[in-house]
């Protein structure tokens, strides 16, 4: 198995930044926080995660450098925020001091790198997700010549089985390039080999959105959905969660482009992207265009995600150039 070092730790780290959150969430998220509509739990969740997972990961592979999402210096300037991370953090790993997690979240501020590994995380993805209580996912992938080789997403509120009540709560989804994707329950090693669904008619074909779904992508998915046809209810979620369901085959294809000039940032599509891929999905843009992770912390190269299963994916290029979305 390629990548069998890297895969055990990043691994070991996914899971240990998913239980932080759930400790997080526990502790910060109560009614009072959802009805105040107050995000301050998901902030110190950001922090503990990137902080838990870049020292572990810097500890074990001191020359690979990252790219995520949060910065040092926001963090800094608030000192009840720093000292809850800490708090949090500590529970990990004990010795860290203050000092330490501002300077371990620092090393993942970085624009463009010139190196030829490096990771990407994205601490927490669905923020609104995670402070209600529902889907959230933390994101990591090593980076080789700019493009995924390795993709984690653990998913703590999500069920190995969708729609089985009976199922475990909580699990993680694996990627290595060439060897197929994964799943397993947060607490049970034991992982399942994934494959994207093979559905071919796209009258019955599954589009998963976010959760809370408007404005001109809402507007798109629906105009394209007609132009396929398409009969059934879509199914809503937040995050890289929707990679998971198309990995899984739970959902058969999730589009997204925000609006024509939006860019998406790297951390938000890196592990998702190849856990699809390596379960049998494609994966590119609306202009069928490769995600291309070379231009720094934005896919300033590409406009919009479509992620499909290989029997729809003709057909969705097709209905993208009948909705005519560049004008052109």
């Amino acid at each position: 198995m390629a990548l069998l070092e890297e895969r055990k730790i990043a691994l070991q780290a996914v899971l240990r930044a998913c239980d932080a959150c759930i400790h997080v969430q526990r502790n910060l998220v109560s009614e009072e926080t959802i009805t105040k509509k107050d995000d301050s739990p998901v902030t110190v969740g950001d922090y503990v995660v990137q902080a838990l997972i870049i020292h572990e990961l810097s500890t074990a592979f001191p020359d690979i450098p990252f790219v995520a999402e949060e910065d040092s210096d926001t963090l800094k300037s608030k000192s009840d925020v720093l000292a809850s991370v800490l708090k949090f953090v500590n529970k990990e790993f004990p010795d860290l001091t203050e000092a330490d997690v501002l300077k371990t979240v620092a090393k993942g501020s970085a624009d463009k790198l010139g190196a030829k590994r490096w990771w990407t995380l994205d601490p927490i993805d669905g923020t609104q997700g995670f402070l209600r209580r529902d889907q959230y996912a933390v994101a990591l992938a090593l980076m080789e010549d700019n493009k995924p080789i390795l993709g984690i997403l653990g998913c703590p509120a999500l069920r190995i089985r969708r729609n089985d009540s009976t199922s475990p709560l909580g699990c993680v989804l694996i990627a290595v390039k060439g060897e197929g994707s994964f799943i397993r329950s947060l607490y049970d090693s034991t992982e399942i080999k994934l494959s994207v669904s093979e559905q071919a008619d796209p009258v019955q074909a599954v589009f998963t959105e976010s959760f809370v779904s408007r404005g001109f992508a809402h507007e798109l998915n629906g105009k394209l959905t007609a132009a396929l046809g398409v009969k059934a209810d879509p199914l809503r979620i937040d995050s890289q969660c929707k990679y998971a369901m198309v990995a899984r085959g739970d959902s058969d294809v999730y589009l997204r482009l925000s609006s024509l000039d939006y860019q998406e940032c790297i951390w938000d599509h890196a592990a998702g992207s190849i856990i699809v891929e390596e379960a049998g999905g494609i994966v590119c843009d609306f202009r069928g265009n490769p995600l291309d992770y070379s231009f720094g912390r934005k896919l300033s190269g590409n406009a919009g995600i479509v992620c499909t299963n290989k029997s729809l994916h003709d057909k969705v290029k097709q209905a993208i150039q009948q909705v005519n979305v560049f004008g052109k």
